[in-house]
């Protein structure tokens, strides 16, 4: 089984992907910790790395690479990025794509409880990091992050717990 959990920052991702690893035992391949350090290797924080990468499709392509190259060495595996839906297809690769979505504010509050900060500043962050990933992907790649189309399943994760998040996708995999 090979599923990718795609959304933007703060809409659960990293969440309901470790919860669906637990569950389905199957393990989890990050975009965003490999991502995190590449910016850590470049002497940068996240924001300024997406902000160098625009320039350097070779940053994108590396991490894309090194991706797919892990999903396909584990077969069965949990994909949590981005673009990692269109990604894995592209390499001719069947995932079963989640993407999860949230109100902008509450995505803000959850990314201030976990990393800390000012709501205000981190909203702001959230719209230039999703700015230059809109940007980067359609300039890259030509994918729309914007499109849902792609996904076998939607979900907004505003007023939905981990677990009920989790249960939905379960449901829709018809694994128990």
């Amino acid at each position: 089984m090979l599923l990718t959990v795609s959304g933007p920052a703060g809409s659960g991702k990293t969440t309901l992907s470790k919860l669906l690893s637990e569950r389905l035992s199957l393990p989890l391949i990050s975009t965003g910790t490999i991502f995190r350090r590449m910016a850590e290797e470049h002497g940068m924080d996240v924001l300024s790395f997406n902000l160098f990468a625009e320039n350097r499709p070779e940053i994108d392509m590396e991490l894309d690479r090194r991706v797919v190259e892990e999903a396909k060495r584990n077969g069965s595996c949990i994909v949590e990025g981005r673009i990692a839906c269109q990604m894995l297809k592209r390499s001719f690769l069947s995932p079963f794509c989640i993407y999860l979505t949230a109100e902008e504010i509450v995505r803000a509050r959850r990314i201030v409880q976990r990393e800390g900060g000012d709501v205000a500043e981190v909203l702001e962050q959230m719209r230039k990091r999703g700015e230059s990933e809109r940007k980067r992907y359609m300039n890259f790649y030509g994918i729309n992050v914007d499109d849902t189309s792609v996904y076998d399943i939607v979900l907004d994760s505003t007023h939905l717990s981990p677990e009920e998040l989790c249960s939905r996708v379960l449901k829709a995999l018809e694994v128990n």
